[in-house]
């Protein structure tokens, strides 16, 4: 396990640092939604602990804007959302919530993030269809990740369709919340919170192996897990209004 380890120190020991949010983030979930007080997400602890997380996911940008082609178009996505993830955090902190996108972000935050995880899952899909080859910037790791035995899931779904479902199915729940009938907006916010707590246990596995098992780690896989995390802590507090409340908007 440390031989697998030291072949990649610095993306490894990102990896690890990117295991342990997950994890922080997937027991908080599980402790504050059996509490009957919603978390507030504005200028308290819960908000600075989402951004310190999605700071995570900066170095793995900040590589993967480094590619070309197609996978540039995907990255820039990213970028661009976690960018604005970050300086919408930073302006509730701040307290400046005039604009209503920031003042509403506790909404509009789950889309806006999904379509980040469809990005990135979107690409992988876009290179299991065309077998093309993964590209990362300097770090590289991400081909040895991609052809490992760990990137088709049961030997049937390839991990980038399986994630692509798996966002496409936070961003229905959503649609179902915002959009749905009434009967609907409850199954759809805690849907929405299933999905992603199976997503960041998923998440866990994953990033578990990269640093430990394969020895590489692809810093497409850690965008999405920021992703996945930051979403998670999103939902948290809209699933523990839907648990005690009986009317859900």
């Amino acid at each position: 396990m440390i031989d697998k380890f030291m072949r990649n120190p610095t993306t490894n020991s990102l990896a690890v640092v990117v295991l342990a949010a997950l994890i922080v983030s997937w027991v908080l979930s599980v402790i504050l939604i059996s509490k009957d007080t919603p978390v507030s997400v504005g200028r308290g602890w819960y908000t600075k602990l989402m951004l310190l997380f999605s700071l995570l996911g900066v170095p793995a940008v900040l590589d993967l804007i480094q590619t070309n082609g197609i996978a540039l178009a995907f990255a820039v996505i990213t970028f661009l959302i976690l960018a604005l993830n970050i300086v919408v955090l930073l302006l509730h902190i701040m307290g400046r919530i005039s604009h209503g996108l920031v003042r509403d972000w506790k909404k509009w935050a789950v889309p806006i993030l999904a379509v980040g995880g469809i990005a990135v899952a979107g690409y992988f899909t876009y290179l299991e269809l065309t077998g093309e080859t993964v590209l990362c910037g300097p770090s590289s790791g991400c081909d040895d990740v991609q052809n490992s035995k760990f990137a088709v899931l049961f030997d049937v779904v390839p991990l980038g369709m399986f994630g692509l479902a798996g966002y496409i199915a936070i961003l229905a729940a959503w649609l179902a919340w915002q959009y749905g009938p009434d009967a609907l907006k409850k199954t759809g916010v805690l849907s929405m919170w299933g999905f992603c707590m199976f997503g960041v246990i998923f998440s866990i596995y994953l990033t578990f192996l990269e640093p430990f098992v394969i020895g590489a780690t692809c810093m497409w896989c850690i965008t999405s897990a920021v992703f996945m995390m930051v979403l998670l802590l999103v939902t948290t507090s809209s699933a523990q209004e839907a648990f005690f409340v009986d009317d859900v908007s």
